[in-house]
């Protein structure tokens, strides 16, 4: 196993140093207004960036840009962010900060706005308190909050302040465009950037929409089968340890993965049910010291479970179709189904399982987003631990996987 630990330390290596050199082609407007073509390390961040990392060739030096220095960067219709001035709501919009005050308490912040959607009117985007706070600006006028802000009443339940609505209704004034579209108007980004859309559309003004990679997250339904290469060993107190042989079998899982919606989709939750069987034998010599007596008995590990892994994945995108990734998974035992070590002529050798969790490491690939193939390697778990015996299994596994979703 030595062999497979160096294995996945290079890989965890190599996949690092990549992960770290991904820059996309783009471009950036200094304060002074000039435009570089360049090349960006797009983070997919969250909410507003305070910085950015971004080099004037794929070889060259990695520059940081800010507010102070860049007025605008991006990278064709992928992602856009504008440096402005805007007054920002400060409260929280979480249940256990909400106050009484239905008002917006607005403090003028320069910061980057994520541009949704471009067009006679533009959709901006950032994180505050960890809420989201939308703004517009309707042609070439000021850069406006959406006001949102939820508050207790004086009974302590729950208020909204949905001006937003008003304002839009106020603004976007179009014979396609009824109360009722802005009285149903949720404060989400798939319902403002239709509705930008839309009025766009009806004032005959071109949409540029920012926001399309929602379609790489969400959930993957993935039928896992492979090949599992495990050992196992007993030990009894004042005895040599009992090293059984390697065993191949097969082992099928369903794994259930949901990627997160940021950093472009590179992160990853999973749940995978598996199961898989060890079965191994060795012959032991008992009563040694009584020659009369001296016989063998063969002892025999049998061991069929149910496996939990619970873990976190993280992708490297090499091009539209393929990605390389790495997991690290919690494994726990959910049903050790009929197994058990037993011994064919006496009961110093008869064990129930009591088996521990312990963890595991993968790396593999993916294409498509369809078809993948897996290396995983499970550190050492005990399986018994009894005051005078103990008993341990490890694995490695190659896994081949079709996601149904």
């Amino acid at each position: 196993m030595k062999f497979y630990l160096l294995l996945f330390t290079i890989l965890f290596s190599t996949f690092n140093l990549l992960s770290q050199t991904q820059f996309e082609p783009g471009y950036v407007i200094q304060t002074n207004g000039k435009k570089l073509q360049c090349f960006i390390k797009n983070e997919d961040w969250k909410g507003s960036p305070s910085s950015f990392n971004y080099k004037l060739d794929e070889n060259g030096e990695v520059k940081t840009g800010n507010v102070s220095s860049i007025s605008e960067f991006g990278s064709s219709d992928n992602f856009k962010y504008i440096a402005a001035s805007v007054s920002m709501e400060q409260t929280s919009n979480k249940v256990n900060f909400l106050t009484h005050d239905r008002n917006p308490v607005l403090k003028e912040e320069t910061l980057f706005l994520k541009v949704l959607v471009e067009g006679s009117a533009s959709l901006y985007y950032t994180i505050k308190n960890g809420d989201n706070r939308f703004f517009y600006k309707i042609n070439n006028g000021e850069i406006q909050p959406l006001i949102y802000k939820r508050y207790l009443t004086k009974g302590n339940k729950m208020g909204e302040n949905n001006r937003y609505k008003q304002q839009l209704a106020t603004d976007f004034v179009c014979s396609n465009l009824k109360n009722i579209d802005f009285e149903k108007l949720e404060y989400k980004k798939s319902s403002l950037i239709k509705r930008f859309e839309e009025y766009n559309t009806c004032n005959n003004t071109q949409s540029i929409v920012y926001e399309k990679n929602d379609f790489q997250y969400g959930f993957n339904l993935t039928l896992r089968p492979g090949l599992t290469f495990g050992s196992a060993f007993v030990k009894r107190s004042g005895e040599e340890q009992i090293d059984f042989d390697k065993n191949t079998s097969l082992r099928i899982g369903l794994e259930v993965e949901y990627i997160l919606p940021f950093n472009n989709g590179k992160w990853g939750l999973f749940v995978e049910p598996t199961y898989r069987t060890y079965n191994g034998e060795k012959q032991r010599l008992i009563n040694e010291d009584f020659p009369t007596m001296r016989d063998t008995t063969l002892i025999t590990v049998k061991y069929n479970s149910i496996e939990m892994h619970i873990g976190l994945r993280y992708y490297m995108f090499l091009n539209e179709d393929s990605a390389i990734f790495l997991n690290g998974a919690v494994v726990l035992d959910v049903s050790t189904l009929d197994s058990e070590i037993s011994s064919s002529k006496e009961s110093t050798y008869n064990f129930e399982f009591k088996s521990e969790t312990t963890t595991a490491f993968g790396a593999g690939f993916k294409f498509k987003n369809k078809y993948s193939i897996e290396a995983r390697y499970m550190l050492s778990k005990k399986i018994i631990n009894y005051v005078n015996a103990s008993a341990s299994y490890q694995s490695f596994s190659l896994i081949a996987g079709y996601n149904f979703l």
